[in-house]
């Protein structure tokens, strides 16, 4: 059956797939995709009767209204972000960390950039089931911690390259995230990477008892979906190494979106304003 091999982590590849359709069908969506409508669809045959509550739950279109805002304000940002660097390096690669079900390639296509899309190699099995591949766009199946997968890009010179890890780093180990930083840092100088971090504190959070209560009730996950990685400075990835240049952070809660309602609040506070959020760094020359 459709995802039932996944490992837990893996399984939350559905939860932005599922807030992007969602959301797509709202009034006044935030973010639309008829592909990922259309996709959630087909997955709907195989999840109504599955044996996993998540999947039965996302079946019945059942989120979170907070997740749902959230996450579909993070896809939306993150378009913004990849169309921007687009606009500078319109022959660009992008190269999309984590990838799950994510077709953002699709979005922002401009006809001439290159892209990967790389996840562990069940998913991306999986995601050959229902996205396809083309003389510009392909798939990576490798985990990101298996720096081989680098191989496969194009060594063209003066060919910037763009990453993007969205919904990944927090999931792993703290070594590992800067193990994988530092490496793109010194092979790609002159790239961008757009990454999703959380606090020191959500991820102290996620490991407490109430943190993993939270994630099951909510989604029917396993207790074993926890946070790893934490950052409490926007700039802290400076200090990993000298080629690494902070440019800026988002957070949800800079945006002036009415759909965020009472979470609005949240922004008021730095705590919470900063519990998960986005950095852009470049490496430099």
């Amino acid at each position: 059956m459709a995802g039932e091999d996944f490992t837990p982590v893996s399984e939350t590849l559905f939860l932005p797939l599922y807030a992007l359709a969602l959301e797509s069908q709202r009034p006044d969506p935030i973010t639309v995709d008829e592909g990922a409508v259309a996709l959630t669809r087909r997955l709907n045959e195989f999840f109504a009767d599955s044996d996993k509550p998540m999947f039965r739950r996302l079946a019945r279109g059942q989120l979170p209204s907070a997740l749902l805002v959230s996450m579909s304000l993070r896809i939306r940002e993150y378009d913004r972000y990849v169309r921007a660097f687009l606009a500078r390096e319109p022959n660009a690669v992008v190269v999309n960390l984590g990838c799950g079900l994510d077709d953002r390639r699709r979005r922002v296509d401009n006809g001439r950039l290159r892209w990967y899309d790389l996840d562990l190699p069940e998913v991306i099995a999986f995601r050959r089931r229902f996205l396809g591949e083309n003389e510009r766009m392909h798939f990576l199946p490798s985990s990101v911690l298996d720096f081989v997968w680098m191989e496969a890009l194009p060594a063209e010179p003066g060919r910037r390259f763009l990453f993007v890890a969205e919904g990944l780093l927090m999931y792993l180990p703290p070594e590992a995230v800067r193990a994988l930083v530092i490496r793109l840092c010194r092979t790609y100088p002159g790239a961008e990477l757009v990454a999703e971090v959380a606090s020191r504190w959500t991820v102290s959070v996620f490991h407490s008892r109430y943190g993993r209560g939270k994630f099951r009730r909510n989604f029917g996950l396993t207790e074993d979906v926890v946070y790893e990685f934490g950052m409490d400075d926007r700039r802290e990835m400076e200090t990993w190494s000298p080629g690494l240049e902070f440019l800026d952070a988002w957070t949800y809660f800079q945006e002036d979106e009415p759909k965020l309602g009472w979470m609005r609040v949240f922004g008021k506070l730095p705590r919470l304003r900063w519990m998960q959020y986005t950095v852009h760094y470049r490496f430099r020359m």
